[in-house]
């Protein structure tokens, strides 16, 4: 069981190459995967910036946006997690936050590519950094 970030899921449902699937074994292999629903609003916003930039086209961002919601990822409600997200604001982006309070919650990890985010927190095992 994992907490998955917007930024591994990004990359497994737009990267053909060895990133991408280094990503999608990552999630395929880490038994039930979890996510604030802040996950659907970053992963879009984050195809659309894809798409305008050229860096994928429309109808790819369009078949992930279509994959993203079939993805097996329970989403779960911020409101629980509003207290916690906002007792890291020192350290973290109430974005990255509420990813953190949501693995803190369910006793669990964050899978991130996001090596900041990694650095901010204090305990080394809450937030793993998916490498080649």
């Amino acid at each position: 069981m994992i907490v998955v970030d917007a930024s591994v899921l990004v990359t497994a449902l737009t990267d053909g190459g060895a990133e991408g699937a280094l990503s999608r074994n990552a999630l395929a292999s880490s038994g039930s995967l979890h996510a604030p629903h802040l996950l659907d609003v970053e992963v879009t916003a984050a195809l659309r910036g894809f798409a305008l930039g050229n860096r994928i086209d429309a109808s790819d961002a369009a078949t992930a946006i279509a994959d993203l919601v079939g993805y097996p990822i329970a989403r779960y409600d911020h409101a629980p997690l509003l207290e916690r997200t906002f007792e890291l604001r020192d350290v973290l982006t109430t974005y990255d936050a509420m990813y953190v309070a949501l693995a803190e919650l369910l006793e669990t990890y964050v899978l991130t590519g996001d090596r900041r985010m990694a650095r901010a927190v204090a305990s080394p095992d809450l937030v793993r950094v998916l490498e080649p």
